[in-house]
């Protein structure tokens, strides 16, 4: 998948916007994904997302020369994410939110969901990147800017918070 993204930025970058496309189809989710971590609510990681690929048009004679195109892309969705919330009040995550994230989905797949919005939000956003996305920690320190020991000690203790909840429930 790599691959292809760095494919996707190289033709984005000689100016092939079709190309934007490829490559909104293979991360559009996982930018999604992480702006709903950070500021809860569906319709605002829809803005954000969108956001995040205008910017990537805007930057997009850099993209060929990246080395790491998805880390670029997935700053970018945490600095909107949180410059979001500082703008805006809306930090809770709504009943309408949950039923428009539980569509269609299994008793388990809620279950975990509702463990995953029970954790902090810092904890949330590492064990999000890290077990979700693939990303390995030492990516995940450098998006989100916090040194790797710390990215290691919240994924574990994401994971026993989330077992704790998961035993209870």
């Amino acid at each position: 998948m790599n691959k292809e993204i760095c494919m996707c930025c190289s033709e984005i970058s000689s100016g092939n916007m079709d190309a934007l496309g490829e490559l909104y189809d293979l991360l559009s989710m996982r930018v999604f994904n992480y702006a709903l971590t950070i500021v809860k609510n569906k319709d605002d990681a829809e803005d954000i997302t969108h956001d995040v690929f205008l910017q990537v048009i805007k930057h997009s004679p850099g993209l060929a020369k990246m080395q790491n195109p998805i880390s670029y892309i997935m700053v970018a969705t945490r600095n909107m994410s949180y410059d979001f919330c500082k703008h805006n009040s809306r930090k809770t995550l709504t009943l309408d939110a949950i039923n428009d994230l539980t569509t269609n989905q299994s008793e388990s797949q809620l279950l975990i969901e509702n463990a995953l919005f029970s954790l902090p939000e810092k904890l949330r956003e590492v064990i999000y990147l890290y077990h979700i996305c693939g990303f390995t920690q030492k990516e995940v320190s450098k998006i989100t800017s916090v040194p790797l020991p710390t990215v290691k000690w919240r994924c574990k203790k994401a994971l026993s918070l989330l077992k704790e909840y998961l035993k209870h429930d």
